[in-house]
């Protein structure tokens, strides 16, 4: 009995169970029509040749094909009445608008950007805009077009019009705004704004202006956000709908830190245009514009400046003043918000930075005691050093966004049911109920080496950080410390417990601490400094920790990002992920514990563990660092078989990863008795990758082996083809990740459109070819198993547990049942939710605003014959009651943080003739539990997690 069944005297009540399970999606009505006129037009054919040539001359040049993306991005950011750029430029409609543009100039000059410096910029001599101008205007033309006309493809799959993967998503937002929709708990004041639009097919209602939230000493504003995207899943012959909530964030104050996403390129940002209606157009209605920005520097020298096409484009725009200083953007952001103005300036532009994760802030009163500017004025005076160092101790904490962006399941079902009127007269019926099947529990796990003897060092200077790594080991993880002895002047503490550790403490004095910043302005000068500290400190850690006799885990205390952010310093790690793992050493970096704990804290994690002086919080990092550096060393589980697999078995994967210039295919396989192997693909300059096992991998990673072109399709294709091992006849079990596979010349019998259960075609077959061979069937391949994954969110229906109101039944409590001796576990009750709150959320008192009983479900659930959602339990950190709705509740509630039963797609696309499907989803859903490294359960099954992982050690 837990301390609250004992403190309140109430039995635990038990999990709630559902008698249907509902996916909040639209269908297209099967008589449905949504007749739309569509204006299109043509890439200019007489340009084309010209731009081919001038490509193929482009030393840059990476591939055969013209940068298409880059020019659609343009087109996006100038010309908002275009909702569609296709990437043919060859053949068929290039631009699709539901509103004829009335001047060419915007996408002149985005032609004229694009080609001067993505095309053609070593073809400075060429008046490029001269024969733009005498290639257009763009022949446009018009056309009705049924958005919901659909056929079938030969594999049950729906084939939706060309146009409704471009031009419905964005007709359905428009007639939003149109007819002034509304949201949960929308406000008198507020409307619905366009959002920009997206290359993926998606488009975006936000409702406007945002709202303003404070929490603590955090500023910021947020706001509701409405996506409309169409799907489709395999073999169903419906037109699918998804209408998805967000919370969208904007900086209230000026930043202090913007991450860079890429190690070769700068840091950028998005700003948010607000348009007015009939600013463009007499017709227009008000819409979001997507303005890209580089940012350079940090906290007060930060500096911002619209991307090279925008600013070349920008002094010719006929709207050139809806576009304000992006610098004025960032120092005055309150300025720029429009909210609070006066009648005066409502016709000023209102910019807002689009928060991303990372971004941090500057104080909400800049001016007490915050410096905006950090700059030395050169003088030698004690008297400035002295006020330098007093405003440097009074400067106030960066901080994140105030506003969280986990929803809860009460505002997806509240949207769905707020839109089913509406999407009816539009042409959509709410998607079916879900049937269930039978659950079946993850196995109990063991190590595979259990004796094994694994070799720490903790890299610390903070006295807490060694008392908390202790402290995690004994009180949390059960070991026992044996013995303490003396190696030189290293402390090696050795512990006793699930396996054997040699924990040796070490002091890396200044060698964890920020490399310093360049000074200097050029671009090449900033690089070769940059190069210059990190070959001194390179040459710096080979002197002081010379390469390990045994492979060994690092746990190193190293600061957080901002902190070097803030003191004009790059981070240490990339280069410790680099170059420790030639030094025999895997690293695992964690925040220094330095922090005490306060008996009478507000938050949990701010209280003291067990009687100590270490914050609970702390202990829970120490813990998860010292499992995931275990799990680095080799520390994983024995395998389990499924269900009906006697013998040998085989579970393999091919991650892909992106890297510089390149990508790094990874082959993983793993047995039942736990040996895990990894194999990279063989280059020119290694040319045999043998298999080796996994803890090898990070040293071969940083080596930058495995690494080939993009462009090397084939390649790809015959390392997939020999990862499936056509030859055996083992037991063996393929995971096919479509994000990084299902490209059109890897393997596009992955895709929806194509895949045909137990009817495989090879990696590299073009599936529309007509002279392809015949697919491979299970009596070809014995032995063979393949289940593709999609974790695509935006593409995955959600699913959750409902009991019609009139016939729920008081839920019952599950009898408790013993583990299988077979790999899956025993069943489990069928409809049962394990660790979720009751039905009616925590409060059983609060009024259900649904017609139905509703929760969160977790399991496999099946969407057809071959293709299952999969459902992970809530985690134990998510606590905010279910009941809790950011639409229809307090404003301080968009600080909490909720979280949904993300739906993970599992595709039974090849299987042996004596299989279960169900049972073969359910393992595959049970190896995001087959973890000893974290008891949460993971988005990606047992290797692709693993794999993923591997990508810290890819430059």
């Amino acid at each position: 009995m837990g301390n609250t069944e004992k403190d309140t005297g109430k039995k635990k009540l038990p999990p709630p169970r559902y008698g249907h399970i509902l996916a909040p999606g639209f269908a297209a009505a099967p008589e449905a029509h949504l007749t739309v006129e569509v204006h299109s037009a043509p890439f200019p054919q007489g340009l084309l040749p010209r731009l081919q040539r001038a490509w193929k001359s482009n030393p840059d040049a990476r591939s055969p094909f013209l940068p298409t993306y880059a020019l659609r991005e343009l087109v996006e950011c100038v010309e908002p009445g275009v909702v569609a750029v296709d990437s043919r430029l060859e053949e068929g409609p290039w631009l699709h608008a539901l509103q004829q543009p009335h001047n060419d100039l915007p996408l002149q000059l985005a032609l004229e950007t694009w080609i001067t410096t993505q095309v053609a910029p070593h073809q400075d001599d060429v008046d490029w805009f001269t024969l733009i101008k005498a290639a257009t205007p763009l022949e446009w033309s018009s056309q009705k077009v049924d958005l919901l006309r659909r056929g079938r493809r030969p594999n049950g799959t729906v084939s939706p019009h060309r146009y409704a993967y471009d031009l419905l998503a964005s007709y359905l937002a428009g007639r939003w705004v149109d007819q002034k929709l509304t949201l949960p708990g929308q406000k008198a004041k507020e409307s619905a704004v366009l959002g920009p639009v997206s290359g993926r097919g998606e488009r975006a209602v936000f409702l406007w202006p945002p709202r303003e939230l404070t929490d603590e000493d955090a500023y910021g504003l947020w706001t509701h956000q409405t996506t409309f995207r169409v799907v489709t899943m395999p073999h169903d012959d419906r037109l699918l709908l998804r209408v998805i909530p967000h919370i969208s964030r904007f900086g209230g104050t000026p930043p202090a830190y913007i991450p860079r996403r890429s190690s070769d390129k700068p840091a950028t940002a998005t700003v948010l245009l607000h348009i007015p209606g009939g600013v463009l157009r007499d017709v227009e209605r008000p819409l979001l514009l997507r303005a890209p920005v580089t940012v350079t520097g940090r906290m007060g020298e930060m500096t911002w400046r619209w991307q090279p096409g925008i600013s070349r484009i920008l002094p010719s725009l006929p709207t050139s003043h809806l576009y304000p200083d992006p610098n004025m953007v960032r120092t005055a952001p309150r300025t720029y918000s429009g909210l609070h103005r006066a009648e005066v300036h409502q016709s000023d532009p209102v910019a807002l930075l689009w928060h991303a994760a990372g971004y941090t802030y500057l104080p909400e009163e800049p001016g007490d005691g915050v410096a905006l500017t950090s700059h030395h004025s050169g003088k030698d005076s004690s008297a400035d050093d002295v006020r330098d160092t007093y405003a440097e101790a009074r400067r106030p904490r960066a901080h994140g966004h105030p506003a969280d962006t986990g929803l809860q399941p009460i505002d997806h079902l509240l949207l769905f049911e707020q839109l089913s009127e509406p999407m009816a007269a539009w042409g959509f019926k709410p998607l079916d109920r879900l049937e269930k099947i039978s659950q079946r529990r993850a196995p109990r796990l063991g190590p595979a080496s259990p004796d094994a003897v694994y070799h720490l060092e903790l890299w610390h200077a903070a006295p807490g950080t060694q008392d908390a790594v202790h402290l995690a080991l004994t009180r949390v993880l059960g070991y026992t410390r044996t013995s303490v002895r003396t190696d030189g002047t290293d402390h090696v503490h050795c512990y006793r417990g699930e396996c054997e550790i040699h924990l040796r403490l070490r002091n890396p004095g200044t060698l964890t601490s920020g490399l310093p910043h360049p000074t200097v302005r050029k671009s090449d000068e900033r690089s070769a400094f940059r190069r210059r500290q990190r070959d001194e400190r390179t040459t710096a850690l080979k002197e002081a920790f010379p390469a390990a006799e045994q492979l060994t885990g690092c746990l190193i205390e190293i600061g957080k990002p901002v902190s070097f952010a803030a003191a004009h310093q790059d981070d240490p790690k990339p280069l410790l992920k680099k170059v420790l793992p030639s030094l025999n050493r895997h690293v695992q970096c964690m925040h220094p514990v330095s922090r005490t704990a306060q008996e009478d804290a507000k938050q949990e994690g701010a209280k003291p563990f067990e009687g100590t002086k270490v914050r609970c919080d702390d202990i829970e990092r120490a813990v998860a660092s010292v499992k995931d550096i275990l799990r680095s060393l080799g520390h994983l589980p024995c395998l389990p078989a499924p269900r009906g697999i006697d013998g040998p078995f085989e579970l393999s994967t091919v991650h892909i990863a992106r890297s510089r210039g390149g990508i790094v295919p990874m082959l993983l396989r793993m047995h039942p008795d736990g040996h895990t192997t990894a194999q990279l693909i063989a280059t020119l300059g290694h040319p045999r990758e043998d298999p080796m096992p996994l803890s090898e991998l990070p040293r071969a990673l940083t080596a930058g082996r495995g690494r080939i072109r993009q462009r090397d399709r084939a390649q790809l294709a015959d390392f997939l083809t020999q990862a499936l091992a056509l030859d055996s006849s083992m037991n063996r079990l393929f995971l096919a990740r479509t994000q990084t596979l299902r490209n059109k010349e890897v393997w596009p019998w992955l895709q929806n459109d194509h895949i045909t259960p137990d009817a495989l075609l090879l990696p590299g077959t073009d599936c529309a070819s007509p002279i392809r061979s015949a697919p491979r069937t299970p009596t070809d391949l014995p032995g063979l198993r393949i289940v593709r994954l999609n974790d695509d969110a935006g593409e995955i229906p959600l699913a959750f547990g409902v009991n019609v109101t009139e016939t729920a039944a008081q839920s019952e409590e599950a009898a408790p049942s013993s583990w299988s001796e077979e790999g899956q576990g025993a069943v489990l009750p069928e409809g049962a939710e394990e660790g979720c709150p009751t039905a009616n959320g925590d409060d059983t008192t609060a009024t259900n605003p649904l017609p139905y009983e509703w929760g969160r479900y977790s399991g496999v659930v099946p969407w057809n014959e071959h293709t299952y959602l999969a459902i992970n339990p809530r985690p134990d950190t998510h606590q905010l009651p279910k009941g809790v709705s950011k639409y229809n509740g307090a404003e301080r509630n968009a600080t909490r943080h909720g979280a949904n039963p993300t739906s993970l797609e599992i595709h039974m696309s090849f299987l042996q003739p004596t299989d279960k499907a169900a049972d073969l989803a359910s393992y595959v859903n049970n190896l995001r539990r087959c973890h000893l490294h974290t008891t949460t359960p993971t988005r990606l099954p047992l290797l692709l997690h693993i794999a993923r992982l591997m990508e810290e050690y890819i430059d």
